[in-house]
């Protein structure tokens, strides 16, 4: 695979984003594998940060916060996706960690899918 010539060419990753969710920011969850031949070395560290994706679900009271750690480092790094109570400072009721893109993908559907539920959201917590 050859390296990505423009990398500010890139899309989001498309996602299913169920009724009550809002989007805080989606910064930078891009459309891309976290492929060391694919990203130059210094311009990982922005394609893969700490700061992806964070979406909130008002009724039912839920963060859900999205980053690569450590940031660009294709390694030792991993995406991690927290479902938290409230915000930043409540339980974190779920923590994913992968290197896999769609898999990743499929968990966060998942969970945004499994809070909108109102059943659901009891057994998360």
């Amino acid at each position: 695979m050859e390296q990505i010539a423009d990398l500010s060419k890139l899309k989001l990753q498309p996602l299913r984003i169920p009724a009550g969710w809002s989007v805080d920011y989606n910064a930078s969850f891009w459309e891309i594998d976290p492929n060391p031949s694919l990203i130059p070395e210094d311009e990982r560290w922005w394609v893969f940060n700490e700061d992806m994706l964070q979406m909130r679900h008002a009724a039912h009271d839920y963060m859900l916060d999205l980053g690569w750690y450590p940031e660009g480092d294709f390694e030792t790094g991993a995406y991690r996706v927290v479902l938290l109570e409230h915000d930043f400072l409540g339980k974190e009721v779920v923590c994913f960690t992968t290197q896999n893109r769609m898999e990743l993908v499929d968990k966060i559907e998942s969970l945004l899918l499994q809070v909108s539920d109102a059943e659901l959201v009891k057994n998360l917590t």
